[in-house]
């Protein structure tokens, strides 16, 4: 197969005419994948989340949308454990690698940041799985996507509360240099040789370089248009 080569079917679940190949780089990437349930590291950083939605919400309204949000997070985390096993494969220890979900949520803002930043990585994520070539995945790739798009638009309108304030608008402008290179580098190195082949095999539509540079030209007008000074692209970043 080429790399503009597209796979020639959608594959099920235990489909015996399933590439190796493709079986392996589908393992891979969602044994991968943050969201899972029998991962006892995405446990804990969801029950973090739910502390700090709880306690830096600043209104009592606001938090039967961060309650939605966070079971749509416990969902995800149960799709990606039950599409892992229909693969063949148990359950899942690994540490999150990701940084920007190590980084500290201390206030509302980081926390705007995280869902308006970070959760909008995941739209760019998902949106790529509409198309993928296994039916299990394809099933749910559109609804995945929808539930990213609500997170990510509802810390973005988190964000604008925060930077109609001069104070809130100071603290946003500090912390963006902070939260954008994090975000850039969640889409992984732009020379991975597993980015490509994803792409080869239909798994996603575009390799990580392309994704990010896609992200920035859409996000970073709209965190500007708040007032907010965004950092160069380069500035801060581990995964070039």
């Amino acid at each position: 197969m080429t790399v503009t080569e597209a796979p020639q079917r959608v594959y099920r679940e235990g489909d015996p005419d399933m590439p190796e190949e493709f079986h392996q780089l589908l393992v891979r990437m969602l044994s991968h994948h943050l969201e899972n349930s029998t991962n006892p590291h995405y446990t804990e950083l969801l029950g973090k989340l739910w502390n700090s939605c709880m306690t830096l919400c600043p209104t009592e309204r606001l938090k039967t949308t961060f309650a939605k949000l966070m079971a749509q997070e416990v969902e995800h985390g149960v799709i990606t454990a039950r599409i892992l096993e229909g693969l063949g494969v148990g359950p899942i220890d690994a540490p999150i690698k990701q940084y920007l979900f190590h980084l500290p949520i201390d206030t509302f803002c980081d926390l705007a940041y995280f869902n308006g930043l970070g959760d909008r990585v995941g739209c760019y994520i998902g949106e790529t799985w509409e198309g993928v070539p296994y039916e299990p995945l394809l099933s749910v790739a559109e609804r995945l996507h929808k539930d990213e798009v609500f997170h990510a638009t509802f810390g973005m309108s988190n964000l604008k509360r925060i930077c109609s304030t001069p104070e809130g608008l100071d603290e946003a402008n500090e912390k963006i240099k902070i939260w954008w290179p994090a975000a850039l580098d969640m889409f992984g190195r732009s020379d991975s040789d597993f980015s490509d082949a994803y792409v080869r095999w239909g798994l996603r539509t575009k390799n990580n370089e392309d994704l990010r540079h896609e992200y920035i030209a859409d996000t970073r007008p709209i965190v500007e248009a708040m007032g907010i000074e965004v950092p160069a692209d380069t500035a801060n970043r581990r995964f070039l």
